[in-house]
This record gives structure tokens, C-alpha cells and sequence, in this order.
């Protein structure tokens, strides 16, 4: 009987370190799953700024510039935008977005 105990011990020990590694696996995947939503839902906002830049440089007055907003959750994005070209030739729009430690930039060409 008392390795049959032993047994069902040992076994109860290696099903418990066994749990606790994939609940670790677990929490860890989670949380670069939460991260990476969280930098594509930046992202997105960071596009949608800057195609709205592009298409304003596009409708309207043309010239550098630059100009920040701020989201919902604090994170301030700042636009930066240049217009090269012309004379003729389709002048070049390009726009980009920055926040923290990652951009966006837009580039396209429009005629004067």
C-alpha cells in the first residue's frame, strides 16, 4: 500500500507542476494578446489621422505642418506633414504619425 501512496503522490506532484506551467503559458499569451490589440487599435487611429491629413492636404491649402491629438486612453499622437514637388509635376504629400516608439507614414502624389 505504501507505494501505491507513494505513486499517487508523486503522479498528484507532476499533474500539479504540469497545471501550473500551462497556467503560466497561459497568463503569458494573454498578456502579449492584450498588448497586440492594444498596438493595433493605436495603429488604427494613428492611420485614420493620417488619411484624414492626407485627404485635407489634398482638398485644401498645401504646406508643411504639424498638429497632435490625443485619444481617448491619453495617448497623444503627433502629425507631421511635407509637400515637395509642383510646377507641373504632382506635388508629394507625405504624412507622418508618431506615438511613443512607433509611426505610420503615408506617402502619395497629387496634382496641383
Amino acid at each position: 500500500m505504501r507505494s501505491a501512496r507513494g505513486a499517487a503522490m508523486a503522479d498528484a506532484l507532476v499533474a500539479a507542476a504540469l497545471a501550473g506551467v500551462a497556467l503560466a503559458a497561459l497568463a503569458s499569451v494573454a498578456g502579449s494578446a492584450t498588448r497586440s490589440l492594444i498596438l493595433a487599435r493605436q495603429t488604427s487611429i494613428a492611420l485614420a489621422f493620417a488619411g484624414e491629413r492626407v485627404e485635407a492636404l489634398r482638398a485644401g491649402p498645401r504646406a508643411a505642418g504639424t498638429e497632435r491629438r490625443t485619444a481617448s486612453d491619453g495617448t497623444v499622437f503627433t502629425a507631421t506633414w511635407t509637400v515637395g514637388g509642383g510646377r507641373g509635376s504632382p506635388q508629394q504629400l507625405d504624412v507622418r504619425v508618431t506615438w511613443r516608439t512607433h509611426a505610420v507614414r503615408l506617402t502619395t502624389a497629387a496634382f496641383p
